[in-house]
C-alpha cells in the first residue's frame, strides 16, 4: 500500500491492514508523532517506511503488533533518542534505518527488543559517542552504517557480541587514530570504509588484525599525509584497496602492505584485483607491489597525481598501456602534461647528485670557517677593555656582595625638625 507524498499530517487510530498488503509506505509526508493506539491488526506487514516524515516522538509499543515486520525505516525524521521500549515487539525485525535523525543518546537497552537484526543503519545522527554495550543484543548484527556520528574513538570491547559483523562504515567521523582494538573484536569484518577522517599517517600494523578484510576504503581523509612501513600488513584477504582524494597524501612506502622481515604477517599483503590511488599529492612512488603483483589486478588506477617523472618512475613503463596513459607528468617542465604512455625510459632522467653534493661541501665549508673566524674574534674581542668590560658585567651579582654593619650613635635636636 502506497501512501507516500500524500501530505499526511496525522495517522488515525487503530489501523488495520490485512491479506494480502506486506508493505506500507508512509514516505515523504507531514508526520509528527506516532502513538501506541495507531496501528492495530498488521500481522501480515513486513515493511513499514515512514522515513522522511516530520516525526519527533513514538510512544513505547507503538510497533508492538507488528510481529511479522523485517523492515522499518524511520530515517530523516527528527527523532532524539531510541528509547527503551521503542521496539518491542519486533523480534522478527532484520532491517532498520534511523540514520538522518538528531538522536543524541542510546541507551545499552535500546536493541534489546530486537535480537534477529541483521542491519543497522545509524548515519548522520550527532551521536559523539557509543556505549560499550550498545549491541549486546544483536548476535545477528552483519552490517552497520556509522558514517558521520561525530565519533573520535570507539568502545574497546563494542563489537564483542556482533560476531557476524562483516560490513562496516565509520567514514566521516573525527578519528584521529584507527581504531583497531575495537575492529580486532569483528573477526568475520569483510567491508571497512574508513573515509573521511583525521588520520595524519597510517603506522605499522593498524590493521594487523583483519584478516578477513577484503574491501578497505580510504579516501577523503584531507589530513593524511603518510602511509608507514607495514601500515597494510596483516590484510591477507585484501581484493580492493581505495585510498584516493587525499590531498595532502605525499608518500607511500614501499614496503606499506608487508616488508620481508615483518613480525605482522609472514607474507606481503596486497591487493588481489583493484587498486586506486588516484588524485593525491603523489611525486613518487617506488613499487609497494611485486611486478607479477601489478600484471594480475584488474584495475588500477593512479591518475591525477603530480607526478614528477624521472627515474624513480621506471619501473611504472611495466604497467599495463591503459594505467601508464592516465599517470601524466607534472614535471619536469620539459616532460608536463605528457602520459607516462609517451615518455621513453631514456626521458625519464634524475639529475645528477654531484652537483648537489658540490654545493652542500662548499656550504659546510664556509659554516665551519664562518665559526673559526666568529670564535676567533669572540676570544680576541673578549681580552680588550670594552670585551673585559662586558664580560665584569655579566659576572656581576649583587646577591654575592656582603654589606658590612657597624652601629652608629645619633643625637637627636627637635629643633632641627621643620
Amino acid at each position: 500500500m502506497d501512501c507516500s507524498q500524500r501530505g499526511i499530517s496525522k495517522l488515525p487510530t487503530s489501523l488495520e491492514f490485512g491479506h494480502p498488503i506486506s508493505v506500507i509506505n508512509f514516505q515523504s509526508n507531514r508526520i509528527k508523532a506516532l502513538e501506541m493506539s495507531t496501528f492495530a491488526r498488521v500481522d501480515n506487514i513486513e515493511e513499514l517506511d515512514l522515513s522522511a516524515n516530520q516525526i519527533t516522538q513514538i510512544q513505547n509499543f507503538t510497533f508492538a503488533p507488528f510481529h511479522s515486520l523485517a523492515l522499518l525505516r524511520l530515517s530523516h525524521n527528527y527523532l532524539t533518542e531510541v528509547a527503551p521500549g521503542l521496539l518491542d515487539g519486533m523480534r522478527n525485525l532484520r532491517v532498520l534505518e534511523i540514520g538522518h535523525n538528531v538522536i543524541q543518546r542510546l541507551n545499552n537497552t535500546a536493541f534489546r527488543a530486537t535480537p534477529n537484526l541483521q542491519e543497522l543503519r545509524m548515519q548522520y545522527n550527532p551521536i559523539f559517542e557509543l556505549p560499550e554495550q550498545l549491541f549486546k543484543f544483536l548476535p545477528k548484527l552483519e552490517r552497520l552504517d556509522l558514517q558521520d556520528t561525530g565519533l573520535v574513538r570507539l568502545p574497546s570491547e563494542l563489537f564483542s557480541p556482533t560476531p557476524h559483523l562483516h560490513w562496516l562504515s565509520l567514514s566521516s567521523n573525527a578519528f584521529e587514530n584507527v581504531p583497531e582494538e575495537a575492529l580486532s573484536k569483528a573477526p568475520m569484518l569483510e567491508n571497512l570504509d574508513l573515509s573521511g577522517n583525521d588520520f595524519t599517517s597510517l603506522d605499522r600494523g593498524n590493521f594487523r588484525r583483519l584478516s578477513k578484510v577484503s574491501l578497505l576504503y580510504l579516501n577523503n581523509l584531507s589530513r593524511l599525509r603518510r602511509i608507514e612501513k607495514d601500515a597494510l600488513a596483516g590484510l591477507t584477504a585484501l581484493k580492493s584497496f581505495s585510498c584516493s582524494y587525499n590531498p595532502n597524501l605525499i608518500y607511500v612506502d614501499e614496503e606499506a602492505f608487508g616488508s620481508a622481515n615483518s613480525t605482522i604477517s609472514k607474507e606481503r599483503t596486497m591487493p588481489h584485483e583493484q587498486l586506486f590511488l588516484r588524485q593525491n599529492a603523489l611525486r613518487t612512488l617506488k613499487s609497494p607491489l611485486k611486478m607479477e603483483s601489478w600484471s594480475s589486478l584488474s584495475f588500477v588506477d593512479l591518475a591525477d597525481n603530480p607526478w614528477k617523472c624521472d627515474c624513480n618512475l621506471r619501473w611504472m613503463r611495466q604497467l599495463k598501456m591503459e594505467t601508464q596513459m592516465n599517470i601524466v607528468c607534472d614535471s619536469p617542465a620539459n616532460l608536463r602534461g605528457r602520459p607516462l604512455s609517451t615518455v621513453s625510459a631514456s626521458e625519464l632522467k634524475c639529475e645528477s647528485t654531484w652537483a648537489l653534493t658540490t654545493f652542500v661541501l662548499s656550504v659546510s665549508t664556509l659554516v665551519v670557517f664562518a665559526l673559526v673566524v666568529l670564535t676567533s674574534s669572540a676570544i680576541v674581542c673578549s681580552r680588550t677593555r670594552v670585551g673585559l668590560y662586558v664580560r665584569a658585567k655579566k659576572q656581576f651579582s649583587y646577591a654575592k656582595v656582603k654589606p658590612k654593619l657597624e652601629t652608629v650613635d645619633l643625637d637627636w635636636d627637635p629643633s632641627a625638625d621643620f
